[in-house]
């Protein structure tokens, strides 16, 4: 059986119950005088279609023991009514009631007996509108991988299901006896643990990069540590609360003549700033100093981008909060942006470091250290961040599923203590889609970041005239 990457492994480590580690893409379909797509359609697309994605029937074989690896292997077969789902959305089918309803049937990690991934085909939204919410593990795949099974289910022109296609076969995998896997794999993982252990000590002696040895990111700082915000508090309510807006990507694009030599990232991340920085002030709860905040980032080669699997590391953010004019946030983001992605080298180096101590030790160990970073007694070390914001290229024409246009895509993030704020954006056809996902015990109220985004564009494209 395939091995376990351990940043594979460290998303199932980080799972437990309430705080789901999943990648839920969210397509909005557009209506049609007929109604709603039947549901049998959609569920044929995927009978005839998931055969081609390497990751549809990958399946969690655990470790013998609890001493070797968690590996991967393959199903046979896949009971798509284990998998796909369908129901209404209540009224009034607004996008609110639509974010309630994804909430909660994306609300409890996946069932880890079954290949990690779930469909819900969503009916009743306003205007005859449907939506799908697909969700994929992420230990099986990041936000890239999540755009590869996209281009697999859906098209770049209307198409008709063909009802006469036949179901691809799936190739699965034998399992072998957790006795001859013990035989194997124990002797394995202490082979593993000594390269572990050589690695993570070459890479200590010999940094990534020229500048000044520090601590990892991930690793609380006790000299320069980020403000804590209420989005740092301990939380015992893990129900999410969540919020979008859909921009205008011409509109993006064009703040980026504010300050040349700006990204789209930059641009994005600016928004971030003066929305929260709108936010925690309405609350009493604006720091002196910059927040910080993690972006994902793709690792894969240059014309790998639809592979599957974990291919990212972090880079680390300020976002200058406690700045009054737009234009001076977004030329400090942009110095920030500019100096972390210099960093990346040892940002990589970081993560591959964390991934060998994951190694290094029992997965029962890695596990009770996740859980304690959702106690309230991690709020006694400084935190190491604020929030998430990750931001993803899509496609910049309109996709189909079957002959539905898909209208707006969506991402449900990954909130999972001690980081209760996530800001996802895509990329899709003539627009960029925000969501923000947060806990509501905390942010009851996540409309207020989206309009706040919404706010801070409109003032950094005034500053054009």
């Amino acid at each position: 059986m395939p091995s376990m990457r351990s940043t594979e492994s460290i998303f199932l480590r980080l799972e437990r119950r309430g705080w789901p580690m999943d990648v839920a893409g969210i397509y909005v379909l557009d209506s049609a005088p007929e109604g709603p797509l039947d549901f049998d359609d959609v569920r044929t697309v995927f009978a005839q279609r998931l055969a081609a994605s390497p990751v549809a029937n990958r399946v969690v074989a655990r470790a013998p023991l609890h001493i070797g690896e968690d590996r991967w292997t393959q199903a046979d077969s896949i009971d798509l009514d284990a998998h796909m789902h369908h129901r209404a959305v209540p009224e009034p089918g607004d996008l609110s009631a639509l974010w309630e309803a994804v909430l909660e049937v994306t609300g409890e990690p996946l069932d880890r007996g079954r290949p990690l991934w779930e469909a819900w085909y969503l009916t009743g939204l306003a205007d005859g509108r449907a939506a799908l919410v697909l969700r994929l593990h992420h230990a099986v795949t990041d936000g890239m991988g999540l755009l590869a099974l996209q281009q697999l289910l859906f098209d770049r022109a209307p198409t008709p299901v063909s009802p006469d296609h036949e179901q691809a076969a799936l190739v699965g995998r034998p399992h072998p006896s957790l006795l001859r896997r013990a035989l194997v794999e124990v002797p394995s993982r202490l082979v593993g643990t000594t390269l572990a252990a050589i690695r993570l000590v070459d890479r200590l002696a010999h940094p990534a990069s020229d500048q000044p040895p520090s601590l990892p990111g991930y690793l609380p700082s006790l000299t320069a540590p980020p403000p804590v915000t209420l989005f740092n508090r301990h939380v015992r309510d893990p129900r999410k609360s969540m919020a979008a807006l859909s921009l205008p990507f011409d509109h993006v694009q064009a703040a980026r003549k504010v300050l040349p030599g700006t990204t789209i990232n930059d641009v994005l991340l600016s928004l971030v700033t003066g929305a929260m920085r709108a936010y925690l002030s309405a609350r009493d709860d604006l720091p002196d100093k910059p927040i910080r905040t993690t972006c994902p980032v793709n690792i894969r080669a240059p014309g790998n981008d639809g592979s599957y699997g974990n291919h990212l590391t972090t880079m680390w953010v300020d976002l200058p909060v406690h700045l009054d004019e737009p234009v001076e946030r977004l030329a400090a983001v942009h110095a920030s942006s500019a100096a972390a992605k210099k960093a990346l080298p040892r940002s990589r180096a970081d993560w591959d470091s964390l991934a060998d101590v994951g190694d290094l030790l029992l997965p029962g160990v890695v596990s009770a250290a996740m859980a304690f970073a959702g106690t309230r007694a991690f709020g006694l070390f400084p935190p190491t961040q604020n929030l998430t914001v990750s931001t993803l290229a899509g496609p910049r024409e309109p996709l189909y599923l079957t002959t539905r246009r898909i209208t707006n895509v969506f991402l449900r993030g990954v909130v999972c203590p001690p980081i209760h704020l996530f800001f996802a954006a895509i990329t899709y056809d003539q627009d960029v889609h925000v969501t923000v996902t947060t806990v509501r015990e905390l942010c009851p109220d996540p409309d207020a970041l989206v309009d706040g985004m919404r706010v801070e564009l409109d003032r950094l494209l005034s500053a054009l005239h």
